[in-house]
């Protein structure tokens, strides 16, 4: 078998999590800058990447993590937390971004979603940032004040990424 010089590189755990890692960070600016078109264009060629790189082993923690972060963004705009302009759901580049997010945590940031306290307080701290960033580079808009703001989505995402892998690893094992 004639292997390619991509194929080679990326044989190597290093690279793949690096890679990792790095089509995450491009797609959170597609995703967030880019709109809806270009978010799902983008997610559908990283997941491609991704299970040409990593096998489809990841499938429900993608699936959670779509399902999740749709319900959180949609519960957080009905409380008035979040605004997307000129529509009630949650727009589509979000729910890209609760996929790709799925595609680093097995991964690249499996270091940090291994450990349910790590993760939690990452969490905490890293949610409301990646939100007040997305906020500030897109059309959607804090519906509350910063502080309150930022006190709400650190409590829910002291649970997020911990609520994510026990939903993932009890899925699994009831379909064993």
């Amino acid at each position: 078998m004639n292997e390619t010089p991509a194929t080679k590189l990326f044989q190597n755990p290093g690279s793949r999590w690096l890679a990792n890692a790095l089509i995450f960070q491009l797609g959170w600016f597609i995703c967030v800058m880019g709109g809806n078109i270009w978010a799902a264009l983008f997610t559908a060629v990283a997941l491609i990447i991704h299970v040409w790189m990593f096998g489809r082993a990841d499938k429900t923690t993608l699936v959670v993590c779509l399902l999740l972060g749709w319900v959180h963004d949609n519960l957080l705009a009905a409380a008035g937390v979040l605004v997307f302009a000129g529509q009630g759901w949650s727009p589509l580049w979000l729910s890209c971004l609760w996929i790709l997010m799925g595609t680093t945590l097995n991964h690249s940031l499996a270091w940090i979603y291994q450990r349910p306290w790590i993760s939690a307080i990452t969490g905490a701290v890293a949610g409301p940032l990646a939100y007040a960033g997305g906020m500030a580079l897109s059309d959607a808009q804090w519906g509350v004040p910063l502080v309150p703001a930022f006190a709400i989505m650190a409590l829910i995402w002291l649970m997020v990424l911990p609520s994510i892998r026990f939903l993932v690893h009890r899925i699994d094992s009831l379909c064993r």
